[in-house]
């Protein structure tokens, strides 16, 4: 399961910008996942509440999970198209599409508590 590998990769970053912060808590994850990222959300919210059980830094936030489609351009003609790799350009019909977006894992904001005040 990548996912918890990949939650405890975005915990380090959290947790590297909540020290640099002086934050006792995270209340609020957005990360933004890409359809093409091969990542199971299930699996990923499993992860983070595995995470929330272990590690007090994490025990009051909330994930939030935005899906981003995956975003492809013609080689032939330049246009975008959301859908799938291997169909063909919905504006000229040749097949040579490239992905330009979807495939991402991002996070896109954090909410922290430090001392008496939001950050």
């Amino acid at each position: 399961m990548h996912e918890a590998s990949l939650v405890a990769a975005m915990a380090e970053e959290i947790r590297r910008l909540a020290v640099a912060e002086g934050a006792q808590k995270v209340t609020r994850i957005l990360v933004r996942i890409g359809e093409a990222a091969g990542v199971e959300l299930e699996a990923f919210d499993f992860a983070f509440l595995a995470l929330k059980a272990q590690d007090p830094l994490f025990s009051e936030a909330h994930l939030e999970i935005e899906t981003r489609p995956v975003v492809l351009e013609c080689f032939f003609c330049g246009h975008r198209q959301e859908g799938e790799l291997g169909r063909p350009c919905d504006q000229c019909g040749q097949i040579g599409l490239q992905l330009i977006s979807g495939d991402e894992i991002y996070l896109a904001s954090i909410d922290l508590i430090t001392g008496d005040k939001n950050v």
